[in-house]
Order: structure tokens, then sequence, then C-alpha cells
């Protein structure tokens, strides 16, 4: 397992577990600004409620005092203590208020996923503007002097200018009110598509993370039970880059070899023909190695020559190539030397090979023929000293792992064993070099 591919199955998760926790953050902080934005919109209606209930205080004060004006020092005296005081707070609480009003507006967010407050803020700047020119006008009805300011005029100013108050404040209710309801109604929409779309995304990061680890987790605990019951060769599909790739190859891998390990123990020691034994070992083994060309070698007993007892393809042969590896099977020193040797070989180059290999006759002419790749030979040395050579080969390079190659060097004297008591009495001849000899 490479370092690279053990990573990826942490990286999913942690992506998946992100992508969740992401989601989750990123909907429930929209949501909260959509709500602070809410409140905001209500805040701002109370507040112009509020200013709409201070410039209706200052209109009944003004007019009640212009319908009771004092005749004479003494009352005014006395209004100066109560009546302006109070006068001088509604103006600066109507005042105060409309500041607020105006913090409040502009601090509404007025992007594309907002309803506009273009309106509104024209009818905040056209309230303090009216206001503006009704305190500069009160201010001039006073008095410059502000010791001895002229109440009554003020007074009548303020009956006098009342529409112009009733019809700003009862303007920036409205507006207000509209763009309050426009903007819960915006809130609203953009709440209906923030959970649709974070719903859409969480299914999707669920689905994902279900089918790239939760499923294939499950599918592998299925094939370990199913072997366990004794489905030995079942195989898990793989797919992917990471862990779990790696977690289902070694699987099937195990998975075969056990059951062609099993099968081959069982089937090499059941009565029957050499050629019974190398039809189930070609049928058993191409589930676990890649075979194009098997072939059985018999060594005479002085070791110095061989004889072929079985050549198999996965596609008919031409009768000019079967004989022509006939002959090179006999006089092959090659393979007679492999033949000797205690340990498989393989070798992923074959080209190569028999580059190196002058002698190496048979297999420069399924190279050349064939155009294969790979060649893995077992030499065979049976308990009572019968010996033979099986060879595989395939046009794939580097078929043979050396996991196969280990495996195979010890189901040698198995083998060999199963083919030096094969049962000769019922021995069928391999039907290629029958049809060779017939020929």
């Amino acid at each position: 397992m490479s370092k690279g591919r053990a990573n990826w199955l942490q990286i999913k998760v942690v992506l998946g577990l992100g992508g969740l926790l992401t989601g989750a953050a990123v909907v429930f902080g929209y949501l909260s600004l959509l709500a602070e934005e809410n409140h905001a919109s209500q805040d701002l209606l109370s507040q112009v409620r509020q200013l709409q209930v201070q410039g209706q205080a200052i209109q009944r004060r003004g007019i009640t005092y212009a319908g009771n004006a004092p005749r004479d020092f003494g009352p005014y005296e006395r209004d100066m203590v109560i009546f302006y005081p109070d006068f001088v707070r509604d103006l600066a609480a109507f005042e105060q208020t409309l500041k607020n009003v105006t913090k409040t507006v502009g601090a509404l967010p007025n992007g594309r996923f907002s309803a506009p407050s273009t309106g509104l803020i024209e009818t905040v700047e056209k309230m303090q503007t009216g206001w503006t020119a009704f305190q500069r006008g009160f201010q001039d009805k006073l008095g410059p002097n502000p010791a001895e300011p002229r109440l009554e005029w003020g007074a009548e100013y303020v009956k006098d200018n009342q529409a112009l108050i009733n019809s700003l404040t009862g303007e920036l209710i409205a507006t207000v009110d509209q763009t309050v309801q426009e903007r819960l109604r915006k809130n609203a929409e953009l709440t209906t598509i923030a959970v649709i779309g974070a719903s859409v995304f969480l299914l999707t990061v669920v689905i994902w993370f279900y089918f790239s680890i939760v499923r294939r987790i499950s599918l592998t605990v299925a094939g370990c039970q199913r072997v366990a019951q004794g489905d030995f060769g079942y195989q898990l599909p793989v797919k992917g880059n990471d862990e779990l790739t790696t977690l289902a190859q070694a699987f099937n891998s195990l998975s075969a070899r056990t059951r062609f390990v099993l099968t081959m123990l069982s089937k090499m020691h059941r009565p029957g023909s050499a050629e019974s034994k190398i039809g189930s070992l070609w049928i058993e083994a191409s589930g676990y190695l890649q075979i194009k060309w098997m072939g059985l070698w018999e060594v005479d007993a002085s070791g110095s020559s061989m004889r072929l007892l079985s050549l198999r393809a996965d596609k008919p042969i031409a009768d000019g190539l079967l004989k022509t590896l006939e002959n090179h099977a006999h006089t092959d020193t090659s393979l007679i030397n492999m033949s000797r040797e205690m340990q498989p070989f393989k070798s992923d180059k074959l080209t190569e090979y028999v580059l190196k290999t002058p002698n190496a006759r048979f297999l420069r002419e399924l190279v050349k023929t064939e155009r294969l790749n790979s060649v893995l030979m077992v030499p065979l040395t049976s308990d009572d000293g019968w010996k033979g050579l099986l060879m595989f080969v395939t046009d794939q390079p580097a078929a043979y792992t050396d996991e196969q190659v280990e495996l195979m060097g010890n189901l040698s004297s198995y083998m060999a064993n199963g083919f030096a008591h094969a049962g000769n009495e019922a021995a069928t001849p391999d039907p290629v070099l029958a049809h060779l000899a017939a020929a």
C-alpha cells in the first residue's frame, strides 16, 4: 500500500464530515443573518411609529399653548419653567428618534439578495430636509433671545405647520411599512431557497459519503461473511484509489488464492489422469493467474531430455505453430535447465529474456508469433522423484506478482505428487498433442 493511497480514505471522511458541518454552518449563519435583518426591519417600523407619536405630542403641545397663551408676565414666567422645557424635550426626542431611523435605514442590507431600500432612503432624506426646515422656522418664531423666547409665536408656528409634520411622518410610515413587508417577503423566499439548497447539498454529501465509504464497507463485510461460509473465490468490486480499494484488492487476491489452493489440493489428490488434472489446473489457475498459454513437461529419469505432456491456449493453435512448438519442446535446453531449479522463475519482459537466452527456442517462437510478454515457470519435483516443469505465459507485461510466484512455489510439490501419481490406465491424451500426432 502506498503512502499516498493510504490517506485517501481519511481525506474522504474529512471531506464528508467537513462538507456536512460547513453546509450546516453556512445555512445556520445565513438564516441568522436573515433573522437579524427581520428584527432590524421590525425595529425600524417601531421607531417610525414612535416618531409619529412624538410628532403628535409636539402638535398637541403647540395647539394647546396657542389656544391658552398667557397675556401677562406672571403666567409667561410659569410657562418658561414648565411648558418650554417640556416642549424642548419633545423636539429633541423627535430629532433623536429621526436620527435613529436614519441610522437603522442606512444599516439595512441593500444587495441583490435583499429588497431595495432606495425609496425608503429617499423618504428619510425628505423627512430630514422637512424637519430641518421646520426647526429653522420654529427658531425664527421664537426669536433671537433664548432667555425670552416668543412661546406664543412658536406655538402658532407648530399649529400652522401641523399638516407638514403629519405628511412627513405619514409618508415615512407608509414607505417603511411597504419596505419592511417587501423585505420580509424577500427574506421568506431566500429562506426557502436556502433551506432547499442546503437540503440538496447535504443530501448530495450524504449520498456521496454512503456510496464512497459506507456501502463499500458493507460490501466488504458481506464478502468476508460469504468467504467465511465457504464461498471461496468470491470477488469484491474494485473501485477508487484509497484504503478500501487496497483492501478489496487484497481480499480478492486472498479469496482467489484460497479457492485455487483448496481446489488444487483436492483435485490433484483425486484419482484421475494427468490430462484431467491439467484441465482442472487450467480452469482453476485462470481465476488466479493471467494465462494465455500453459504447458506441462515431464523430465526423463536421466534429466537430460523432456517430453511435452500438455499444451493449452485460450484460442485454437494453428497446426504449423503446433508442430514447431512440439519440436522445440524436446530440444529446448533452457527448459531443462529451468526444471532443475528449486524455485519458480518469472520474467516480466519476455522479449528481453529470450534475447538474453539464446537456447530459449520454445519461448522465442511464442514471442514471435503470439506477442507474449510475461512468463512464469514452476519446477515440479514429487516425493518419489518425478520431475517436470509447468509454464504459464500471457500477453500482459509484468503479469505475475511475487506473491503468486511464492504461492506456486509452495504448491509445486503438491502438484508434482498429483501428476506423478496420475492414473495412467485412465489417462486420455492431450487433445492438442493427439491432433498433432494424427497429423
